[in-house]
């Protein structure tokens, strides 16, 4: 965990950082762990995380909420609501998205683990329907497909022809049997993570992928593509020309590591 972040369970002002509990046994009665990273969405990260909380307490699934301020320049994380089962690590430079997730996994308490943008594109409710497809299919994974034929995407024709070309880009460098890497969703089963987290690299957008082409190397199956409603035009695309060049730049640094055999280690 960075130098500069601190782990509060709110409304504390300040508090130490705590040490990495991934690797150790879940916590009895926390089903779930979501992890949430913002950066400068100002109040609709309070209203994400207030539906997440009400969608998971009225589906009967014991859980804690981990938001990750990637420091925002905007006082996003004022906005983060006080509620018992929410955790606020409060970064005060920004690092980037695979950072935050980072952070918010090791401190991970639940079985399960999972993660969801905080800028509302997506349904919380996503989050109980996967976490139902996980337990009944023992998948190590169940992540948001928005190129499975029943999702509904409200993606420009620019975004979504950006979308097919990276995938296309993904298939031809990794040969993995994922049509959609990147989509701001998915659960994880506690032990995987674990197994994977430490040779995970990647701090920003790339994240998504490089856990992918890890649990391919690590020999983890089972992971379980699922519909996505997504809503991109509630508060407007986070896709710039900066991000796109960026993760390409990062995803050709992730095949140099594949073919270097680095996330083979993960599987010992």
């Amino acid at each position: 965990m960075s130098a500069t972040a601190t782990l509060q369970h709110l409304p504390t002002v300040t508090a130490p950082a705590v040490s990495p509990s991934l690797w150790a046994p879940a916590t009895p009665g926390i089903e779930l762990t979501v992890v949430v990273p913002f950066y400068n969405c100002g109040p609709v990260v309070g209203q994400t995380i207030r539906d997440i909380a009400a969608t998971l307490s009225a589906a009967g699934i014991g859980h804690e909420i981990i938001a990750v301020n990637d420091g925002s320049t905007d006082a996003s994380q004022v906005h983060v609501p006080v509620l018992p089962q929410v955790r606020l690590i409060d970064n005060r430079t920004n690092s980037g998205k695979g950072n935050a997730l980072h952070q918010g996994f090791a401190a991970a308490q639940g079985a399960w683990v999972g993660f969801i943008d905080a800028d509302g594109d997506i349904d919380p409710a996503h989050l109980a329907t996967y976490l139902w497809l996980a337990r009944g299919g023992d998948h190590a994974a169940v992540y948001a497909d928005k190129r499975h034929a029943d999702s509904v995407s409200g993606a420009s024709k620019l975004r979504k022809l950006i979308s097919l070309i990276f995938s296309t880009l993904v298939t031809l460098l990794f040969l993995l049997q994922v049509k959609d890497t990147q989509s701001g969703c998915k659960i994880i089963r506690r032990d995987a993570l674990a197994q994977l987290l430490p040779h995970l690299r990647e701090q920003r957008f790339a994240f998504d992928l490089e856990f992918f082409v890890a649990a391919k190397a690590a020999g983890i199956g089972k992971l379980h593509s699922a519909p996505v409603a997504l809503n991109t035009a509630a508060n407007g695309s986070t896709v710039t020309t900066k991000s796109i060049v960026r993760t390409l730049r990062d995803t050709i640094t992730i095949h140099r590591r594949h073919l270097g055999g680095h996330y083979r280690q993960a599987a010992a």
